[in-house]
């Protein structure tokens, strides 16, 4: 145990084994000092520094100029969609009403034709009953033909003529389900629809 200056300036003031009073400081009582109050605690050990793994080696370049390419799966190819084609009209089967006899219109071919012959002598007014009889009629008195896909009806150069809905007409005319035709004098016919089985709609 040491006694030092508690004023002086450390190696300024002598210190003393005993109590007393500073040799340069006169009136200054020496106080009580323990050298082991100045030394630094001891500071803590370093903790070791982690062990890192070694870095991963980059794999050597693998030559695929000899190598044969591997085969990829097998897809089956698609089939190219078939261009549209234009579609196709609903087909529409007509009729003409006579004397109450049903005489269908034949339809109209790639070739042309088709349609229906009105007269005295023609074969497909055969099923008319007293249509043979009228002598108005003539025999060859006018047919309903197909032009660019629409019906018309058309004068024979009949005697007594052809109307369509009340006018007597004189170049082929179009017509429709439900229009009124008359051939000569008093000889009434309208045009009908008629389903797959040839009954009128």
């Amino acid at each position: 145990m040491i006694y030092r200056c508690p004023v002086g300036a450390p190696g300024e003031c002598p210190t003393s084994a005993t109590r007393g009073y500073c040799q340069v400081h006169m009136f200054q009582q020496l106080e009580r000092y323990d050298p082991a109050e100045d030394t630094p605690p001891p500071s803590p050990p370093t903790p070791p520094a982690p062990a890192t793994s070694p870095a991963p080696q980059a794999a050597p370049p693998v030559d695929t100029a000899d190598r044969e390419p591997e085969p990829g799966p097998v897809t089956r190819s698609a089939r190219p969609a078939r261009p549209a084609g234009p579609a196709r009209q609903p087909v529409v089967r007509l009729a003409l009403v006579i004397a109450g006899a049903l005489l269908p219109v034949r339809a109209e071919s790639r070739r042309g034709g088709g349609g229906l012959a009105v007269g005295r002598d023609e074969p497909e007014c055969a099923a008319v009953p007293g249509l043979a009889a009228l002598d108005q009629l003539s025999r060859h008195h006018a047919r309903l033909r197909w032009i660019d896909g629409a019906l018309h009806v058309e004068d024979l150069d009949s005697t007594n003529g052809t109307f369509v809905d009340g006018r007597r007409i004189t170049i082929p005319t179009r017509v429709w389900p439900g229009v009124r035709l008359r051939f000569a004098l008093d000889v009434d016919a309208q045009v009908v629809e008629i389903d797959e089985f040839g009954a009128p709609r």
